[in-house]
């Protein structure tokens, strides 16, 4: 039960997920000529980090040790022999399947190969890896090893060397956006090299549950007719109040009637949703195209890389962060990369497309771009925004960082209730009850800030508590707790169910919420819900101004008693009154899943200067795309489509590899008029 929960909380609260290791080595990857006489010299040096087992004494045994990890507690049975460690079994670990599972096999190789805890964690693992090595160091101990021993670092086999490579086009990334590129410019002639922090590929791509399309196979199999991009282009530049490209908004939709039949050509297995996941998404605006299994999405991607390698004898490098940009004269020639076996890679190129997935990691940069308001990172967390920094440092302009796809709410001591629960049982009382309209929203201050019917809109209705700080309160009292226990949401006036991710109701409607008291006074006991009898109570508690937070609440209820909303006009039947304690205020905050604001492009997708005095001019050579760009909105995300942001990272990801290949080969490719 918990690895089902733990799963299921990744993917419904899109948390960050995990990395995994490639099982090829960087040197099976490498083809370029001076390469293959580097890694003959690398051959000398085999064996160069291990540990020396001289130095290793062990009471012989099976050992267990465990550590919490992302999602759950990893415990681990390790078996050494005197001066050596013979095997590692994991028993138990909760980490997100086909990604975590994977962090964890290869440390295991790694630990053993080297007989050492001073491995490197997987890349865009981190949490799981530290985990795990805990795990291991737990056992290890009770073993009696020497701990300064088995901690020293390995030393890396080709550290400081450095490999010379080329290519017309290298793509900085392997996400959504620069697997699209780097297919796209290999398929078109391009020899590409693919630089990939982590061990996998998928990125922020991998978090997300679908993606928008104009068009597709799958759409008019269900008889649905094109969408109106047209319609989607003016209600999308009002929206941006004309501060987004209108260049690169018209591109994104127009390429978008191709680009999941393209996806689909290309492996990624998904299926057009009949109608929009969020009400709010229904009018006309319908393009979601929803994974059959979000899973997958990683291997999907990584298989695409995979065909290009073979077909196109593409390069990549996983593990493998790039580190700069290489640039002579004002131009963009190359990058410089760290590969995992120490060595540098140097490589010389036609033209760079950064596409290294936003900053969502980068928790200060984020706080920066928000003017100081913190969100929870729920993104993919290697994401610091390197790709954006490198940018920077060459000259590029910036554009529309403050952009967040602030997405779902977060309530204070989720994942911190113990007790034997179902998983609806556990994540209606922490988790579903920040999903309920007929609560009052109010700040910090104690005064109601928004038209709570929002909530079935999770871009505004994070933003509304973003404009309020880094959290908000909701509001209960006990009727309503036991209303929704006993009878569920439609009988305190919830009119219309809430979806989240696979799961097409969060809010049961019609039967009771089991055990909802019981564990929201877990969480009152825990210090996460604050209780009390009375309003000026609970303010008290709080640190409101008792006066703000009475009068908030002596409105409410009168215009409940009235079923009418005189502040903010949400529908009448929602207006819940509580005129009653106990009371129980939550405390709720935003997740923020992904940046969709960086570096300023212009129309053919090239970098530009930080010069608007001439017009914003092109650094040559370097193109960007998908979450490292800005432009595509104004100061924040877009609610006109569902499915912006990985609609965006497929669709531009296409348009620079098209753009990027180009000026690599001096062909024009124009993926529009195709």
């Amino acid at each position: 039960m918990k690895k089902v929960l733990a799963v299921l909380l990744s993917l419904i609260l899109v948390f960050s997920l995990t990395g995994c290791q490639d099982k090829k080595s960087q040197e099976e990857k490498k083809t370029d000529p001076k390469a293959t006489e580097e890694a003959s010299e690398e051959e000398e040096e085999e064996g160069k980090g291990a540990v020396n087992t001289e130095s290793l004494s062990f009471k012989a045994g099976t050992y267990t040790g465990e550590a919490k990890g992302k999602n759950g507690i990893i415990k681990v049975e390790v078996t050494v022999t005197e001066n050596s460690i013979e095997s590692i079994k994991t028993v138990e670990s909760s980490e997100t399947e086909g990604l975590g599972d994977k962090a964890i096999e290869s440390l295991t190789g790694e630990v053993v190969n080297n007989q050492s805890l001073g491995v490197d964690g997987v890349s865009g693992a981190t949490v799981t890896s530290d985990a795990f090595l805990e795990a291991v160091e737990a056992a290890l101990s009770q073993a009696g090893g020497n701990m300064e021993a088995l901690k020293s670092d390995v030393v890396k086999e080709n550290e400081g060397k450095t490999v010379e490579l080329a290519a017309d086009v290298v793509v900085i990334g392997a996400g959504g956006a620069g697997v699209a590129a780097a297919v796209t410019s290999a398929e078109n002639g391009a020899k590409v090299i693919v630089l990939e922090k982590t061990a996998i590929a998928g990125g922020t791509t991998a978090n997300g549950g679908g993606f928008f399309a104009a068009d597709s196979r799958k759409a008019r199999a269900l008889g649905d007719e094109p969408i109106d991009t047209n319609l989607i282009f003016q209600k999308w530049m009002e929206e941006m109040d004309w501060l987004a490209d209108a260049t690169l908004v018209k591109q994104f939709l127009d390429l978008s009637l191709t680009t999941a039949d393209w996806l689909e050509d290309h492996g990624v297995v998904f299926h057009k949703t009949e109608t929009a996941v969020q009400q709010s998404h229904e009018e006309g605006t319908n393009g979601y195209h929803k994974y059959d299994d979000y899973t997958k999405t990683s291997e999907q991607l990584g298989a695409m890389l995979q065909k290009i390698v073979e077909a196109n004898k593409a390069e990549v490098y996983y593990e493998t962060p790039a580190e700069s940009l290489i640039v002579e004269d004002g131009k963009v020639t190359g990058v410089t990369a760290a590969a995992k076996d120490g060595s540098v890679l140097r490589i010389t190129a036609k033209s760079v497309i950064i596409a290294s997935g936003g900053f969502v990691g980068n928790s200060e940069m984020v706080k920066e771009a928000l003017n100081g308001v913190s969100v929870n990172a729920a993104g993919y967390n290697s994401n610091v925004g390197d790709g954006i920094n490198m940018a920077m440092d060459a000259g590029a302009a910036a554009r529309g960082l403050s952009a967040m796809v602030a997405h779902t709410f977060k309530v204070e001591g989720n994942g911190n209730i113990e007790g034997d629960y179902e998983f609806m049982e556990l994540y209606q009382a922490t988790s579903s009850v920040a999903y309920v309209p007929i609560i009052p929203w109010v700040n910090a201050q104690g005064v109601r800030f928004a038209n709570e019917d929002i909530v079935y809109d999770r871009a505004l209705s994070s933003n509304s508590v973003i404009s309020q700080g880094d959290h908000a309160y909701f509001l209960y009292n006990e009727k309503l707790l036991k209303t929704l226990e006993e009878k569920g949401a439609r009988a305190a006036g919830m009119r219309d169910k809430i979806a989240m991710g696979p799961m097409p109701e969060i809010t049961p409607m019609d039967h009771g919420w089991s055990k909802l008291t019981e564990i929201v006074g877990k969480m009152v006991d825990g210090g996460y819900v604050v209780k009390a009898d009375t309003i000026e109570e609970l303010a008290g508690k709080l640190g409101m101004d008792p006066t703000n937070l009475t009068k908030t609440m002596e409105r409410y209820n009168k215009d409940a008693q009235a079923g009418v909303d005189t502040l903010y006009g949400k529908d009448g039947k929602h207006m819940y009154q509580m005129s009653e304690g106990p009371y129980y205020a939550f405390k709720v905050s935003v997740n923020n899943l992904c940046t969709v604001g960086g570096i300023r492009i212009n129309s053919g997708f090239e970098v530009v200067k930080n010069d608007p005095e001439n017009g914003y001019t092109s650094i040559p050579n370097l193109y960007a795309a998908g979450a490292d760009t800005g432009g595509l909105y104004s100061d924040h995300y877009a609610h006109t489509i569902e499915g912006a942001a990985q609609g965006w990272a497929y669709n531009s990801g296409r348009l620079a590899g098209a753009a990027a290949t180009g000026n690599a080969l001096g062909k024009s490719i124009d993926l529009l008029n195709q």
